[in-house]
């Protein structure tokens, strides 16, 4: 196997860019942390492209610069190196596009405060995911009680902001020489919730949500696993329409199995560097398997 290469955008029009016509498969790649925070710190971990493998020389152009640790989906879109890549002037037919999308627009939205910090108005449930403690039902109801009722509005709120954001990616493609190519989307595994960010004044993501919303610690990794399952369902629904979003392929990371974090611990951590972030390990988990899946639908 044949890891893949990943370069910068700026390396195209390099002294001595790389030949494209040298490798066997030619991709864009863009998103969020997953793909981009394993440059904070090569010796501690890692990211999913880092880690892929193909049975030929293939290349990636990574959109996802260092240090982009929370990118939201409508930022990704406007990137202007992913669109002159994608449909600008110059674009290049790439043979697929890699994306990482989802997981840190989850996190905005589970920010969202119960009271508007400027107006100290209550925030309508239509805007965020999480509910006080005084909405939620009894304990008996399980970790969905944190959501159900009136968070359910905020839910159809985000799915209809991703699904949105799909539409302009694949608009996109197809407006330039990428026509219908391939886009392979990824799950999330799923994080413990936990002080653990990556330093530089970088997280921790969920943490700080629970705490501020009252969730007892007991219900932090089940709630955490409920909500990332939710995206998971949600990105395979998006890929499995095919009329409104052609060529689609969704990986499921989640069926990967993943050394869990110890609950509390403010460091590195099972398969976890941090919070949201896996170890160079944790990464190769997921990024051989779907590296394969990719290989199969470049094949079919």
């Amino acid at each position: 196997m044949q890891p893949l290469r990943v370069i910068q955008p700026w390396q195209l029009d390099s002294e001595d860019p790389p030949d494209l016509n040298a490798f066997a498969l030619r991709f864009l790649a863009e998103g969020d942390s997953w793909f981009s925070i394993g440059t904070l710190n090569p010796a501690k971990n890692s990211n999913l492209l880092h880690e892929m493998a193909f049975s030929a020389h293939c290349l990636a152009v990574n959109c996802a610069m260092p240090g982009d640790t929370l990118r939201r989906m409508v930022q990704m879109n406007r990137d202007p190196r992913f669109v002159q890549l994608l449909c600008g002037r110059g674009a290049y037919a790439w043979d697929g596009l890699i994306v990482s999308a989802g997981g840190n627009d989850l996190i905005d939205a589970l920010g969202t405060p119960a009271v508007d910090p400027k107006t100290g108005a209550a925030v309508p449930p239509e805007r965020r995911l999480l509910l006080t403690a005084a909405e939620r039902g009894p304990a008996s109801a399980g970790v969905v009680r944190h959501l159900s009722e009136l968070s359910e509005p905020g839910w159809t709120t985000f799915g209809t902001y991703l699904r949105a954001n799909f539409d302009a990616l694949v608009a996109m493609r197809d407006s330039g020489p990428s026509k219908r190519r391939p886009v392979f989307l990824h799950g999330y595994a799923y994080p413990m919730p936990r002080p653990a960010g990556a330093g530089l004044g970088l997280g921790p993501w969920l943490h700080p949500a629970l705490v501020a919303y009252g969730v007892p610690p007991e219900d932090w990794r089940a709630l955490a696993r409920e909500l990332l399952g939710r995206l998971g369902t949600l990105l395979a629904t998006i890929a499995a329409n095919d009329e409104r979003y052609p060529n689609l392929h969704f990986f499921d990371s989640a069926a990967v199995p993943i050394d869990d974090a110890e609950a509390g611990h403010p460091g590195e951590s099972g398969d976890w560097i941090n919070e949201i972030h896996l170890t160079w390990r944790g990464c190769e988990k997921l990024a051989l398997p779907w590296a394969r899946a990719i290989e199969e639908v470049m094949a079919a």
